[in-house]
């Protein structure tokens, strides 16, 4: 009888360590993708707060912009890489902005910039 009940005892013992650890368990991977999310949010805000950085010097330095791209890559958070692509043609500068998580190919965040480079007539001082 008394053999009985020690083992009914450890049985349920049982039963509520591995309920406990099943839900440990749980809790664990809640835990880690919610350090995962945070971690995105904070890499997607930073690199639109460097992408808005960058296009408001695109805007107002123009041509001399491009000859300093290289400070604009050099200054971002330890963990992203930045990618400016430049073009022009005979009207507009265009500017690519392509901002990465290092180690990663596909970009976090992508955004063109355009600019009229031609004076507007009558504008002219």
């Amino acid at each position: 009888m008394k053999n009985s009940k020690i083992s009914l005892f450890l049985m349920e013992l049982i039963v509520v360590i591995f309920f406990f650890s099943l839900t440990a368990a749980v809790c664990l991977q809640v835990f880690v993708k919610a350090h995962v999310m945070g971690e995105n949010t904070t890499n997607l805000n930073n690199a639109v707060l460097y992408a808005e950085n960058t296009g408001e010097l695109f805007y107002e330095y123009k041509e001399e912009f491009m000859s300093h791209t290289d400070l604009i890559t050099d200054n971002v958070a330890d963990n992203l890489s930045v990618e400016l692509i430049p073009s022009s043609d005979d009207n507009f500068l265009y500017l690519t902005y392509n901002c990465y998580v290092k180690g990663k190919t596909d970009p976090i965040y992508t955004i063109d910039f355009k600019q009229h480079i031609k004076e507007v007539a009558g504008n002219e001082q």
